[in-house]
């Protein structure tokens, strides 16, 4: 009975020892079999962010024309694209109502030159009864008095003769500069007041380019910074620009800034009024920006991080944590402020099946 105990102890342990061997060459095995990873080098972005922004094109300078007095309007032909020169006539009132007032200021001044003479013959007359002792001095001071006055009349006569042929010479509107015809305001036969419209002179070449610039991005617009441009009716081309205004205060009803870029080179092709985008290049220094892809890219409670590889002998590596500063989301992937170095490799994918140490095999 002992020796079947015993015989039987034997070959339990001897079995045990053999599953114990067994066990340990599988674990053996599967540590031997490294984890293959896929890695990236982030991508340095050394040139100037860029922003676009919808905008519009407009003349070098735009006048709005009108009338310096009242009337109704006797001539007026004028169309929207029509081109102008420099001195011709645009509009004309119906001027009968000023050369009326012009023939009373000129009766009212030949009268009062005849008065002048009137008086200054009786002043001289008296003058002389007055050296004779036959005229007293009261009578020398009140013919004195009278020529003064008259002499006074005439000059606000001739005053007034002046400012009548000026507001009749306001009844014809001439074009101060040549240019085209931007918008027209008003038809033949309307009445008008001073200063109301009549059309919007442009000048013929087209140089300024306005858009509107929201606040987090208008400290990044510099006066002089060179811009490009292009024109949605103008396809496959591309214009050089510069930033001429930048405006101080936003906007108060789109809380936005206006900034206007002017063109180095005219062309005839572009006019008042196209749509055209402005692309803005950022003043900020982005040497040490680096760029990588945005599955990379993990996050915890304690911010953003990525797994490195860090590389050993014969094409191995060892799993490091690496916590970043990410910046903008692009469509290439995340910008990475601060955190890494352009010769890190960077985990693309699986990282969710590694962790920190681990022994992986570089692709």
């Amino acid at each position: 009975m002992k020796r079947f105990i015993l015989g039987a102890i034997v070959v339990s342990l001897v079995f045990t020892g053999c599953f114990n061997d067994d066990k340990k060459e599988n674990k053996d095995s599967e540590s031997s079999v490294l984890r293959p990873v896929v890695v990236t080098k982030p991508i340095s972005k050394n040139s100037a962010r860029s922003r676009s922004f919808n905008a519009i094109s407009k003349a070098d300078q735009q006048i709005k024309l009108s009338f310096k007095v009242n009337g109704s309007i006797e001539k007026f032909d004028l169309n929207i694209g029509d081109f102008i020169r420099k001195g011709d006539i645009l509009a004309k009132l119906d001027a009968k109502p000023y050369k009326i007032q012009e023939q009373q200021s000129s009766y009212a001044l030949v009268e009062a030159k005849a008065n002048l003479k009137n008086a200054k013959s009786s002043y001289e007359r008296i003058k002389k009864l007055y050296i004779n002792q036959n005229a007293s001095q009261s009578e020398l001071d009140s013919a004195k008095a009278n020529f003064s006055a008259i002499k006074a009349k005439v000059s606000n006569a001739k005053e007034q003769l002046s400012y009548s042929k000026l507001q009749s010479s306001y009844t014809i509107l001439r074009a101060p500069k040549s240019g085209f015809v931007a918008s027209v305001y008003v038809q033949k036969d309307e009445n008008v007041n001073v200063g109301t419209p009549l059309i919007l002179l442009s000048d013929k070449d087209v140089l300024d380019v306005t858009t509107q610039i929201p606040e987090n991005f208008i400290n990044s617009i510099a006066k002089g910074d060179a811009v490009n441009l292009t024109f949605d009716s103008i396809k496959d081309e591309t214009f050089k620009a510069q930033v001429s205004e930048v405006a101080k205060i936003a906007s108060e009803e789109l809380k936005t800034f206006q900034v206007t870029v002017k063109l180095k080179q005219k062309d005839a092709r572009i006019k008042s009024g196209m749509a055209s985008t402005i692309v803005f290049y950022s003043n900020a220094k982005t040497s040490n920006i680096l760029e990588i892809p945005s599955a990379s890219v993990l996050n915890d409670n304690k911010g953003h991080f990525v797994y490195v590889a860090v590389p050993l002998k014969d094409n191995l590596a060892t799993i490091k944590r690496k916590d970043i500063q990410v910046g903008k989301l692009t469509s290439t992937g995340f910008e990475v402020l601060d955190g890494l170095n352009v010769d890190d490799l960077v985990l693309r994918a699986g990282m969710s099946q590694v962790f920190e140490n681990l022994i992986v095999k570089l692709r």
